[in-house]
């Protein structure tokens, strides 16, 4: 069983969970938006290490993160493409 943040990233895990749940007609959209991770990249790091509670991260790791996050700053924060799915799906009748 999946659980993690991304578990539902295949649109067929998708359908097969919704579809068990009852629902017909599901349908799903990919979607690419730029989407802001931090006012910088420390504020980034920071977010992406607290997505995993009382993981230690190293000195040198979250350095590494810094310096793969640098490029993408900008005055709006720290930019990146990410993709989502948009899912629509109706129960029947």
């Amino acid at each position: 069983m999946a659980v993690a943040m991304a578990s539902l990233s295949d649109p067929e895990r998708v359908r097969k969970v919704l579809g068990a749940a009852g629902f017909e007609e599901i349908g799903i959209v990919p979607v690419t938006a730029t989407t802001c991770w931090g006012r910088d990249a420390a504020d980034a790091v920071d977010f992406f290490v607290s997505r995993t509670p009382g993981l230690t991260v190293s000195d040198a790791t979250r350095a590494s993160m810094m310096d793969t996050l640098l490029p993408y700053e900008t005055a709006e924060g720290v930019l990146l493409s990410a993709g989502v799915w948009v899912v629509g799906a109706r129960l029947p009748l």
